[in-house]
C-alpha cells in the first residue's frame, strides 16, 4: 500500500469518525436523567427483627442512629474518665456497653447470624413512597431537590444491605437492585452513589458482575467511600491502637516523625484529640442538643457552634480533656486484656463485612492478631478473602468502569479530627474516614502540618496540590476526578450546596473532570457554621502551564473523544465549561472552538499531526 493510497484511507477513517461523533448523543452512554440508587454508609445501616415479614412491626435491633447510642456514648465516656483513677472498674463499664452493642448482631464461625430473625429491611420501591421511613433523611431530602430539574423523587432508589455479610454476597444483591429499578423505571442505565461502606458493596458488583455493570450504569460516584480500606476499621481489627511508645513507632507506614509519635501518646494530647471529635462543631456529640433547643437556622447554628466552643474551653481549663485523655490511654494501652479478651476479638474475626474494610496494609495482621493460632472456618475464610480479592484489584475494577464511557467521580473530606485509636490521630479525614482512603491513593500532610513536596500527575504534567498543601491528589486513581472537601464531614451532604455538587456529578452526559467547571474545582471548602460548599481553590493566570493543547477531556492524552467533544462544541451540542478548556481546545489559534479544532485534534490522536497551529 503506498503513501497516498494509506493518506486516502486515513482521510476516509477521519471523515467517518466525525461523522459517529455528531451522531453520538443518541447512543452514548448517557447520565443526563438515568434514575438513581442510593446505597448508604455502613453507620447508616438500621437492623429490625423480622424485617420483611408481612404484618409484622418493625422492631428496630441496632443501629448507630437509634437512641441507644447516646447511652452507650455516655457509658463508655464515663468509663474512659474513670479509667484515669482505676482501669478496671472504667474497662468494667466499657466491657459490658460493648457485649450490649453487639448483643442482637453477632455472627457464628462461618459468618452468618447468629439470630436469622434479624436483619435489614429490603425498599423495593423509589425513596419517594418511604418519606415515613429513617431513610428519608436530610441527605435524601436535599439530593432529591437538588435532583428535581433531572429526574422525578420516583426514579431515585435506595439499596439497603447487611454489613457483616460476605461483600460478594450485597455485591451480587446489588446486581439483582439494579436489575428492579432498569425494570421499574424503563431505563436502559442506572446511576449509583454509594456513601462510605456503601462503596464496598458498589465495587464488589463492579467487580464480580463488571460486564453487567459497564452495561447498566451512566454515573458511578463515591462519597467518602471505603474502597480501598479504612484506617479505623484496619486499627480496631487488627489491635493496633494506642499503646507504648514503641508500639507507635513501628505502627504501619508511621507517616508522622518522631515529635508527632511521641505527642500522639501523651493523655493530655489523647484527649483534647478525643474532644475535639466528639464534640465538632456543629455537628458533634453535643451539638444535636444546642440544634433541639434552638432550631436550625444559620443564625441558631452560630449560637450553638459559640456555646460548644464556650463549653469546651471551661472543660479544657478544669483539666478534663487530660483526665479524659488518660483513662483513654489506659484503656487503649491495655486494651487486649481488658477489651478484646472479652468478647471483641470474637464478635469482630466473625464478620467477613467488616475484612473487606481493612486497608491492605493491616490485612496480616488482623489475620494473625484475630485468630491466632485457633484454626478458621473454610466458610467463613472464602468470604474473607472475597474482601481481600475485590480491594486488591479496586483500581483496575473502577478504571475499566471509567474506560467502558461510565461517569466515575470520588469526593473526599479533610481537615477534620479522626477517632484518636492509632499513632497517626493527627492524618487528615473527615472524622471517620481517612483521606488517604476516601480519596482512593490521594497523599496528605497531618492535621497540623502540610506536605513538603508535590507530586506530578501520571496522567499530564501538572500539579494537584491543596492550597494549604495539606493533600495532593496527584497520587489518587483518578486524579482528574478526585474532588476535596475542607471542613467536610463524614456523610454529611444536606446543605444546599452540598447536594447540588453531588447532583452536578451524577447528571452528565460526559465524564465530570476538576477543570471543567470553576463552581467545582478540585478544592472546596464547607462552612464550619451552614456547611455551605464553595471552592477553595480558584483558576488563575499561568494555570494553562499545567495542561496540554487538544485536551479537552483533562484525562492527560489527546484521543479521539477529545475529538468528539470538540465537535459537539463546535455545534452547540456542548458547552465549554471554562476559560482553560476554551484555551486549550482552540488547537488552530483562530478563537473559539470550531470544527477545524475537532479535525486537527482527531489528526493529532491518530498520529498525522506532531504539533498544532497554536504552537508554532
Amino acid at each position: 500500500m503506498n503513501d497516498s493510497f494509506a493518506k486516502k484511507w486515513i482521510a476516509l477513517i477521519l471523515t467517518i469518525v466525525l461523522c459517529f461523533a455528531l451522531a453520538v448523543p443518541a447512543i452514548a452512554v448517557g447520565g443526563q436523567n438515568a434514575p438513581v440508587i442510593f446505597i448508604p454508609d455502613m453507620t447508616e445501616i438500621r437492623y429490625f427483627q423480622n424485617p420483611n415479614t408481612p404484618g409484622d412491626v418493625n422492631r428496630e435491633a441496632f443501629s448507630v442512629q437509634s437512641d441507644k447510642m447516646t447511652g452507650w456514648l455516655t457509658s463508655i465516656l464515663s468509663g474512659l474518665l474513670s479509667s484515669a483513677e482505676n482501669v478496671s472498674k472504667g474497662s468494667a463499664n466499657i466491657v459490658s456497653t460493648i457485649n450490649d452493642i453487639f448483643a442482637n448482631i453477632q455472627l457464628n464461625n462461618q459468618g452468618e447470624p447468629l439470630d436469622p430473625r434479624i436483619g435489614v429491611i429490603n425498599f423495593n420501591r423509589p425513596a419517594s413512597s418511604n418519606v415515613e421511613e429513617y431513610i428519608y433523611d436530610d441527605n435524601m431530602k436535599a439530593f432529591v431537590t437538588a435532583a428535581a430539574s433531572h429526574i422525578s423523587a420516583d426514579e431515585i432508589y435506595y439499596f439497603n444491605y447487611d454489613w457483616r455479610l460476605d461483600v460478594k454476597e450485597n455485591g451480587l444483591k446489588l446486581k439483582d437492585y439494579v436489575n428492579w429499578v432498569k425494570r421499574d423505571t424503563g431505563a436502559a442505565r442506572v446511576s449509583v452513589v454509594a456513601r462510605g461502606y456503601g462503596g464496598v458493596v458498589a465495587n464488589a458488583y463492579a467487580y464480580y458482575e463488571a460486564d453487567h455493570a459497564r452495561q447498566s450504569l451512566a454515573s458511578f460516584v463515591l462519597l467518602d467511600s471505603l474502597v480501598t480500606g479504612s484506617s479505623i476499621i484496619g486499627a480496631v481489627m487488627s489491635g493496633r491502637l494506642v499503646r507504648t511508645l514503641q508500639d507507635s513507632i513501628n505502627d504501619l507506614g508511621s507517616l508522622l516523625d518522631i515529635g508527632d509519635v511521641l505527642d500522639n501518646i501523651k493523655g493530655a494530647d489523647l484527649g483534647e484529640a478525643l474532644a475535639r471529635y466528639l464534640g465538632d462543631d456543629p455537628a458533634g456529640l453535643f451539638s444535636g442538643v444546642f440544634r433541639n433547643m434552638l432550631g436550625t437556622s444559620n443564625y441558631s447554628t452560630l449560637i450553638a457552634t459559640l456555646a460548644l466552643r464556650g463549653a469546651a474551653s471551661i472543660i479544657q481549663g478544669e483539666g478534663m480533656f487530660e483526665k479524659l485523655g488518660s483513662g483513654y490511654k489506659e484503656i487503649l494501652q491495655q486494651s487486649d486484656q481488658y477489651i478484646y479478651s472479652k468478647g471483641l476479638r470474637y464478635y469482630l474475626r466473625n464478620m467477613p463485612g467488616l475484612w473487606a474494610a481493612i486497608p491492605v496494609e493491616y490485612y496480616e495482621t488482623a489475620r494473625s492478631f484475630l485468630f491466632g493460632t485457633d484454626e478458621v472456618d473454610p466458610v467463613l475464610n472464602e468470604k474473607i478473602a472475597h474482601g481481600r480479592e475485590i480491594m486488591n484489584a479496586a483500581e483496575v475494577t473502577l478504571n475499566s468502569l471509567q474506560n467502558s464511557g461510565v461517569n466515575l467521580n470520588v469526593v473526599a473530606g479533610y481537615n477534620r479530627q479522626i477517632l484518636p485509636l492509632t499513632s497517626q490521630i493527627n492524618e487528615q479525614s473527615d472524622g471517620f474516614q481517612a483521606t488517604r482512603y476516601a480519596g482512593v491513593g490521594a497523599r496528605t500532610g497531618d492535621i497540623d502540618g502540610s506536605l513538603k513536596t508535590q507530586n506530578r500527575c501520571s496522567n499530564g504534567n501538572h500539579i494537584h496540590m491543596e492550597p494549604g498543601r495539606a493533600v495532593d491528589a496527584a497520587t489518587c486513581f483518578f486524579p482528574e476526578n478526585t474532588w476535596f472537601i475542607k471542613n467536610h464531614r463524614h456523610n454529611e451532604y444536606f446543605a444546599p450546596t452540598a447536594a447540588a455538587f453531588v447532583s452536578w456529578l451524577v447528571f452528565t452526559d460526559t465524564q465530570r473532570t476538576v477543570w471543567q467547571d470553576e463552581q467545582y474545582p478540585q478544592y472546596l471548602q464547607a462552612s464550619l457554621v451552614d456547611d455551605v460548599i464553595s471552592p477553595y481553590s480558584t483558576y488563575k493566570a499561568g494555570d494553562e502551564q499545567n495542561f496540554v493543547y487538544g485536551d479537552l477531556d483533562f484525562d492527560g492524552h489527546v484521543s479521539a473523544s477529545d475529538a468528539r467533544l470538540a465537535l459537539r462544541i463546535a455545534v452547540g451540542l456542548d458547552k465549554v465549561a471554562s476559560r482553560i478548556m476554551e484555551m486549550i481546545g482552540n488547537v488552530d489559534g483562530k478563537g473559539a472552538i470550531t470544527a477545524e479544532d475537532a479535525r486537527l485534534i482527531l489528526r493529532y490522536a491518530v498520529g498525522l499531526e506532531r504539533y498544532f497551529p497554536v504552537e508554532h
